[in-house]
């Protein structure tokens, strides 16, 4: 199970872990939030990922693109910094 709370006004935090089975819910969340001109979000907390959460952030990348919207990560476990080095998108990720 993956969750997202909220911390500050465009700050949120997501835990738990993200997978195949989590991520759609995960996604569903993201999109009823209100977003304004940007968002952070903290992935420290997060106790596993695989390729799953790496298209999970593609999507929100592509999402925040689409709605000129400036989003950020920080915590990101290594193996999503390596599966997106791997994959050629880690610059996408890292600001």
């Amino acid at each position: 199970m993956a969750q997202i709370e909220q911390l500050d006004n465009n700050l949120y935090r997501l835990t738990g872990h993200l997978n195949f089975s989590t991520v759609t819910a995960v996604l569903t969340q993201f999109h009823a939030l209100t977003i304004e001109d940007e968002i952070t979000i903290d992935f420290s907390m997060l106790e596993r990922s695989n390729s799953a959460g790496l298209a999970l952030l593609m999507e929100l990348v592509s999402d925040a693109r689409r709605q000129n919207r400036k989003i950020f990560f920080t915590g990101l476990p290594d193996t999503l910094l390596d599966l997106a080095e791997m994959s050629n998108v880690k610059h996408l990720l890292v600001n």
